[in-house]
C-alpha cells in the first residue's frame, strides 16, 4: 500500500467513477484501476461495487475512506510543515541561558525576532552559571552561556562559542546611600567595604567573579542577605538593605529608589557568549535567531561604549573647568 493508492482509492471515491478519478489524478485510467485492484487485495476485501453508470463504496470501502483521508491530510500537514521551516514562519527554537540573561538581555533579543518571526516558538532554558560545557550538555538549539577560566570543556558534544560582550559588574546602592549621589566617577570596592552586603548565592552565575573581587580587593565582605533571584538584589537595595553588585545589563531597567556606579579597574566582569553544537546542522529558525542575537549584542556594545564617552567627557570637561583658574593664576 502507498500514498498513490490512498490517492486514487480517494479520487475515486469522491467521484464516484473510475474515468473521472483518473482525469482528475491525471493518470490513465487503466493504470488506475490496477493501483485500485492491488489495494484490495492487500485490503482482502473489495473497496468499490462496479456499476454499469460508476461506482458505489462498498462497506469496507467506507469504513477505509475515513483512514485514508486522515493519512493523506496528515502528509499534506508534513509537507507544508517542512516547507514553513524552510522558510522560517514556524518551528520550535530551544536556548538555554543564564538567568540574568533571559530577564534583562534576551527580552530585547525574541522582541525583534518575533516582529519578523511570530510563529516560532521559542522555549528558554535557564541555568545558573550556564557554561558551552553545560550547554553541551543539554539538549537545546543555542546557548548563551558566559565563558570562564576552563570553558574549554565542551560537554557530551562538541560545541562552537562565539564572544558576544563584556558583562561588567556594577555597584548598586539605595536611593539615599552617600554614594548614589557623587556623580559619575568609577568607586573602587575599597571604598564600600564597611557597608553590609545583598548578593546572590554562591550557586549564581556571577558569585565566583564577585568573591574573585572582593579577594583581589583585600575585602571580607558583610554578607547580610544572600538570595538566588537576581531581581530581589536590586529590591533589596532599593530597600535600603545594603548594597550590591550587579550585571550592568541588569541597569537597563528603571529602578527609582536605586542608583548604580561603575567599579575601579581592575573591574570585575565576564564574558557572555553565543554557543551551538558544531556537528549539527542547524534549521532557518534557528540561524535567523543567531542573526539576530549577534546584532542586538553588537548594538549593546556600541550603547555601552556611548555611556563610556558621555562619562570620560563629562570627567574632562570638569578638569577643564577646574584647570582654569589655576592656569590664569600661573
Amino acid at each position: 500500500m502507498n500514498l498513490q493508492q490512498l490517492g486514487y482509492f480517494v479520487a475515486v471515491a469522491r467521484a464516484r467513477n473510475f474515468t473521472r478519478a483518473a482525469e482528475l489524478c491525471f493518470v490513465a485510467q487503466p493504470a488506475l484501476s490496477q493501483q485500485i485492484r492491488k489495494l484490495e487485495q492487500e485490503l482482502g476485501l473489495p473497496v468499490f461495487e462496479r456499476r454499469r453508470r460508476g461506482v458505489d463504496l462498498t462497506v469496507a470501502g467506507t469504513a477505509f475512506l475515513a483512514y485514508a483521508q486522515q493519512v493523506l491530510q496528515l502528509v499534506t500537514e508534513g509537507k507544508q510543515r517542512v516547507t514553513d521551516l524552510q522558510h522560517v514562519r514556524h518551528g520550535v527554537i530551544g536556548v538555554m541561558c543564564l538567568p540574568t540573561v533571559a530577564t534583562y538581555w534576551l527580552p530585547l533579543v525574541i522582541s525583534r525576532y518575533r516582529q519578523q518571526f511570530p510563529d516560532v516558538e521559542i522555549q528558554i532554558h535557564e541555568h545558573p552559571g550556564c557554561t558551552p560545557h553545560d550547554f553541551g550538555n543539554a539538549i537545546a538549539d543555542l546557548g548563551i552561556v558566559q565563558l570562564g577560566e576552563d570553558f574549554g570543556g565542551r560537554g557530551n558534544r562538541p560545541v562552537q562559542v562565539e564572544r558576544l560582550f563584556l558583562d561588567e559588574q556594577v555597584l548598586i546602592f539605595p536611593a539615599t546611600h552617600p554614594l548614589a549621589s557623587a556623580g559619575d566617577e568609577a568607586v573602587s570596592l575599597k571604598a564600600v567595604g564597611g557597608e553590609s552586603f545583598v548578593l546572590t548565592k554562591p550557586n549564581c552565575g556571577m558569585s565566583r567573579i564577585i568573591a574573585k573581587a572582593f579577594a583581589e580587593a583585600g575585602i571580607q565582605p558583610k554578607v547580610r542577605l544572600e538570595t538566588s533571584q537576581v531581581e530581589a538584589v536590586c529590591q533589596m537595595v532599593s530597600a535600603g538593605l545594603g548594597v550590591g553588585l550587579m550585571p550592568a545589563m541588569a541597569m537597563r531597567r528603571d529602578y527609582p529608589n536605586l542608583r548604580w556606579r561603575r567599579i575601579k579597574k581592575p573591574v570585575p566582569s565576564r564574558t557572555i557568549a553565543l554557543a551551538w553544537p558544531s556537528d549539527e546542522s542547524r534549521s532557518p529558525a534557528a540561524s535567523a535567531f543567531i542573526q539576530i542575537v549577534r546584532e542586538v549584542a553588537r548594538q549593546s556594545g556600541a550603547a555601552t561604549d556611548a555611556r563610556a564617552m558621555v562619562r570620560d567627557g563629562k570627567r574632562k570637561a570638569r578638569g577643564a573647568r577646574l584647570a582654569t583658574p589655576a592656569h590664569a593664576a600661573a
